[in-house]
């Protein structure tokens, strides 16, 4: 049966570690397992956003250890910074800021 783009997709089960690649040469099928595709660590993660390296990602502010399933859920919920910067400058005041660097 041929699968038409107007048709849902069936559900789509992945593993981190596996890898699997179907070409068709000549009107051969040949089957890749291994394509050499790895996840992104949670330290690539964070700087792919634009965090800092001096960013703390295995720790909470507590310094209870993180485990790297926890840092790659917590970078995926975050706002990396230059997205929030740009935000902050477009909507604050000169002259408010102005203000807060004499003080």
């Amino acid at each position: 049966m041929t699968a038409r783009c107007r048709n849902p997709l069936d559900t789509v089960t992945t593993k981190d570690r596996l890898a699997l690649v179907t070409v068709l040469i000549k009107g051969t099928p040949y089957v890749i397992v291994d394509i050499g595709l790895r996840m992104l660590k949670p330290h690539e993660l964070f700087r792919a956003q634009g965090f800092p390296l001096s960013y703390i990602i295995d720790r909470t502010a507590n310094g209870t250890p993180l485990k790297t399933t926890a840092q790659v859920r917590m970078v995926g919920n975050s706002v990396s910074p230059p997205p929030l910067f740009a935000l902050a400058e477009a909507n604050l005041d000169p002259a408010e800021a102005d203000l807060r660097i004499a003080a």
